[in-house]
């Protein structure tokens, strides 16, 4: 049962000095111990720790960043595939593509881009891997000016279930590549390395404007408000705070000068005026960190206790919907309980629905309810704090979920994640996994019945693709 001789890369099994650090799960509610943690440090490695685990017929996942929020990074008792060793960051001569290994974190790549004056629109926190991220989707920093990271992938590299190294790209194995744009991560393969189109970046403007417990309404209808007729070039955010902070924040990213950015604010600042008010020109590369700081201490930690869930909203809340907010953050079960709102609309929505599987070209906020907290005794009531706000709020939103925000006590989650890209990401999973070799309790399946139609909501008129596709069991 040991990890045959061909493995090129490093196993750690316990005992091993480094095992407990590499085994650790980011979120301590999912934790499982693995048999081994077979650092992978290249391709060639990623595959052959691919047929290791299934030739011993055990289980097996994934780890790009580790920090998967239902901890779908780990497994109990087998074996973890850890994408660390491959964080190289390549630039091409003219610098305007970058490789970036499998393993590579967004910090690191977004410093490495600096030196060259380029960027790439991806996520808020820098310590996450690369792979959960743009393989969701990828909201971040900049994608209001210049769109979702997967709008930017021009091409990868991908280990499938049969042990062979495919470049996919537009040209190359082009559904393949559609569904790994948005279909999530651990579905279709292992992807080794991602290749992304840059952009030019320089000095840009970063914005703080906070609002007292007391005007929670008035702020949160104004910021809303605000960022329905936004133009493309603010990238905004809204935390959303307990009463016991006395605190609503609004922060971002203006993607150009602060002399035209103090224009574009006036509506929002005349519409509920701020205790504070900050406006500044700065680096990105500053902004990056200005915003990592706003994420919280759960981001940065090596492990924490935490819970998230998400939302798609399409219009502006009413008041019903503002007082649910406030009344679940009046006193939540964690001092850093949060609602984060993350603005979209701008670029994101210059491409379909369907050109890419991120089918969430048409929200205009998306919600993160998400918790954090330090005892174990304290798992059943803040998880059922998420799940009942969720529910509260469900009313007031699409229906729909971001899946980079994964979270098991979703109901319906095929349908919140997918949409009407659900068949034709089920048709490539049928394609290149037939076996369903790459699986976990979220992933895209090769087949469903009518009760799985029924449970996750899918309407009629997708469920009848599915049945003329031949994927119904």
């Amino acid at each position: 049962m040991g990890t045959p001789a061909r493995f090129t890369g490093t196993v750690l099994t316990p005992g091993d000095a480094g095992f407990e650090d590499a085994s650790r799960t980011w979120n301590a509610c999912y934790a499982s111990r693995p048999r081994e943690v077979m650092v992978c440090h290249s391709a060639e490695a990623v595959a052959e720790a691919l047929g290791s685990a299934r030739g011993r017929g055990i289980p097996f996942r994934v780890r790009s960043g580790g920090h998967s929020m239902a901890g779908l990074s780990s497994v109990a008792d087998g074996a973890i595939i850890d994408l660390g060793g491959l964080d190289a960051i390549t630039l091409s001569e003219d610098s305007s593509l970058v490789t970036v290994g499998g393993g590579a974190r967004l910090g690191d790549i977004y410093r490495e881009l600096w030196k060259a004056g380029v960027t790439v629109p991806a996520g808020t926190c820098p310590r996450i891997g690369i792979g959960g991220h743009v393989l969701g989707g990828g909201m971040g920093v900049l994608s209001r000016s210049r769109g979702a990271l997967v709008d930017h992938l021009v091409g990868l590299e991908l280990v499938g279930a049969d042990g062979r190294l495919r470049q996919v790209d537009d040209d190359e194995h082009a559904d393949l590549f559609w569904a790994c744009r948005g279909g999530g991560g651990g579905s279709f393969g292992i992807a080794t390395s991602y290749t992304f189109r840059t952009s030019p970046i320089s000095e840009v403007t970063i914005f703080t404007i906070a609002w007292s417990w007391a005007q929670f309404a008035p702020a949160v209808k104004a910021w809303q408000g605000w960022l329905a007729s936004a133009e493309d070039r603010i990238n905004t955010f809204l935390s959303l705070f307990p009463r016991q902070q006395d605190l609503l924040v609004a922060f971002g990213v203006f993607d150009g000068p602060a002399a035209e950015f103090e224009e574009l604010l006036r509506p929002l600042v005349a519409a509920a005026e701020p205790q504070t008010l900050v406006v500044e020109p700065v680096p990105f590369i500053q902004a990056v960190d200005t915003v990592e700081a706003l994420q919280g201490e759960a981001a940065a930690a090596d492990q924490v206790r935490a819970q998230g869930s998400s939302a798609i909203v399409a219009e502006p809340l009413n008041e019903a919907a503002i007082a649910t907010l406030q009344e679940f953050l009046t006193d939540p079960p964690s001092h850093r309980a949060e609602v984060a709102v993350y603005g979209m609309g701008g670029a994101i929505g210059h491409r379909a629905r369907t050109d890419t599987a991120f089918v969430h070209r048409t929200g205009l906020m998306a919600f993160e309810y998400r918790t954090d907290w330090d005892l174990p005794e304290d798992d059943g009531k803040n998880l059922a704090w998420v799940r009942a706000l969720r529910h509260s709020m469900a009313e007031h939103t699409t229906g729909a979920a971001y899946v980079n925000t994964i979270d098991l006590a979703l109901e319906n989650w095929l349908w919140a994640y997918y949409e009407e890209n659900l068949p034709r990401l089920m048709q490539v999973k049928r394609q290149y996994d037939p076996g369903d070799v790459f699986q976990h309790p979220h992933s895209i399946p090769v087949s469903l019945t009518a009760e799985d139609i029924a449970r996750h909501g899918i309407p009629e008129q997708v469920a009848a693709e599915i049945r003329s596709a031949g994927l119904l069991s």
